[in-house]
């Protein structure tokens, strides 16, 4: 462990410990980044060491090699939030699930859908995340993001290319570092938060060692029910398998490897082209050595 102007490196850092798929060998070097200026001084330590980054959210949406990160991955721990009248100002390494609780408390509408998609805002961003008719994309503002040159940009929202579970940002080199949401009066928030959650307690398995989905839904279908389509539920390679209860997730059930995971994403690409002739495009991020 050593110190960089006044901010914490530490070396060999466990990533499963970090992932909810709970998969992952260790990170070279892991700084946590709380503040702007920790975020800025990780951006320099890495170009003074000459090590590719990797910024690191909730842990969910990605998989980690078991072979670790020969990098440097940055911690995203800005988690403030400030909430004036229907404007929400968030840090991108604030909670997913807890911005859509508090705002619905507020009766505020536009991320009721929230509570139920694990990860941090940055990543919801990151990702466009969606469920039930809602969209990152519908209440978003603008975004505060900051180069790897150390420069700070506030992008509006038609300068994000926001589509089905991408946006500007999965091309660019730097990091999330916070949002302006712009959410609606509703009385019905909560109970309509109340509803997503059960629906998606009922068909999803919540409280499984999984990355979410792990497939984007093709035009026209759904991951799910083309992979269910094939009879691939429950299929098993090593300690990972395919969910009974949403077969777009993959679990993991004995402490699976990385390379369970991606030979059981083979898997399925190849038996769902065969029998019914469509490429299957992941959606969950694969973070190699």
């Amino acid at each position: 462990m050593q110190f960089f102007k006044k901010m914490k490196v530490q070396k060999n850092k466990l990533l499963k410990e970090y992932s909810t798929f709970k998969i992952g060998g260790k990170a070279k070097y892991f700084i946590e980044a709380k503040t702007f200026d920790e975020f800025k001084q990780a951006f320099l330590f890495a170009k003074e060491n000459n090590l590719k980054i990797f910024v690191l959210g909730k842990g969910s949406n990605v998989l980690f090699d078991d072979s670790g990160f020969f990098g440097l991955v940055i911690y995203n721990n800005i988690n403030f939030l400030r909430i004036s009248k229907t404007k929400v100002y968030v840090g991108a390494g604030y909670s997913f699930p807890s911005l859509g609780v508090q705002t619905a408390r507020r009766n505020l509408s536009g991320l009721e859908f929230a509570q139920g998609v694990p990860g941090s805002v940055g990543g919801a961003v990151f990702m466009n995340a969606s469920s039930y008719f809602q969209t990152v994309s519908d209440t978003i503002k603008s975004v505060v993001y900051l180069s790897l040159d150390g420069e700070i940009k506030i992008l509006r929202k038609d300068e994000c290319s926001f589509e089905y579970r991408n946006s500007s940002f999965q091309k660019m080199k730097g990091a999330i570092l916070s949002c302006v949401f712009l959410l609606k009066k509703d009385e019905n928030a909560k109970n309509r938060q109340i509803e997503i959650l059960q629906k998606k307690t009922r068909n999803q398995p919540m409280n499984e060692k999984n990355a979410g989905c792990i497939f984007k839904n093709p035009k026209n279908t759904s991951a799910k029910k083309l992979i269910d389509e094939c009879f691939l539920k429950n299929y098993k390679i090593g300690g990972a398998y395919i969910s009974d209860v949403h077969p777009n997730f993959i679990i993991n059930e004995k402490e699976a490897t990385s390379k369970d995971v991606l030979d059981l994403i083979a898997h399925i690409k190849t038996v769902v082209k065969k029998k019914k002739n469509i490429n299957l495009v992941e959606e969950v991020k694969v973070i190699s050595p």
